[in-house]
């Protein structure tokens, strides 16, 4: 639907400018409020099941809806089907779907919410075949199946989110931004680095040269539905 981004802007980050992120991506981060907003029905509904704050959930994936380009999804999710259901992760590992997922997360989400997570979470029907994490082609397949499908990859979110807030829970928010700003990096970087390798990658300009867990933070601030 819509090409890479064809510009790097030349303006730096003033302590006390706010960057205008819908100027800076136009269409690509109109396209994706738009996706949000026709999406809202099945975030709020699993955001409620899961008892997460919905517009955090929004807050963290919108910079993975920026940078989504359906042919380039197409095509990957095609090498996923082959290479990954066939050869498994270490031989193709490529981000797919709106929320621009791999199968190393799905496998390392997967694992960790049967560990981690409550009974009464692992008890909903979408998540009963994560149980085992098993790695064959029967496991993979199906699982290339769950993060190219919509509801699926909002119920892996909702486990990142839960994920996190256990792993975290010693970290103190200010509010919830900073946590949007945390949580966004976790997703971008790997939630599974410590926590100060964490707020190392927080602070790096690797999107599109601009700071990742802004353009959440952004987005979190001029969001308007919940």
């Amino acid at each position: 639907m819509k090409a890479f981004l064809i510009f790097i802007s030349v303006f730096t980050y003033h302590p006390g400018f706010e960057i205008e992120y819908e100027k800076v991506f136009g269409e690509n981060y109109t396209w994706a409020v738009s996706w949000l907003q026709s999406n809202n029905e099945p975030l709020e509904k699993y955001a409620q099941e899961y008892a997460l704050p919905v517009k955090e959930l929004k807050a963290i994936i919108f910079p993975e809806l920026i940078r989504y380009n359906k042919v380039f999804d197409a095509i990957e999710v095609e090498s996923l089907k082959y290479l990954y259901v066939s050869e498994g992760v270490h031989y193709a590992d490529f981000s797919v779907g709106y929320f621009q997922m791999k199968p190393s997360f799905a496998e390392m989400v997967e694992k960790d919410a049967v560990k981690k997570l409550s009974s009464d979470f692992l008890s909903k029907s979408n998540v009963k075949q994560w149980e085992g994490a098993i790695d064959n082609e029967d496991a993979r397949r199906a699982r290339v199946k769950r993060i190219t499908n919509i509801n699926d990859q909002i119920i892996y979110l909702c486990a990142f989110y839960k994920i996190c807030q256990d792993k975290f829970s010693t970290h103190h928010f200010a509010s919830a931004i900073e946590r949007v700003k945390f949580f966004a990096t976790c997703y971008n970087a790997g939630y599974n680095r410590k926590e100060a390798a964490i707020m190392g990658f927080q602070a790096r300009n690797n999107f599109y040269k601009y700071n990742y867990s802004a353009v959440s933070a952004y987005y979190f601030n001029s969001c308007t539905l919940p």
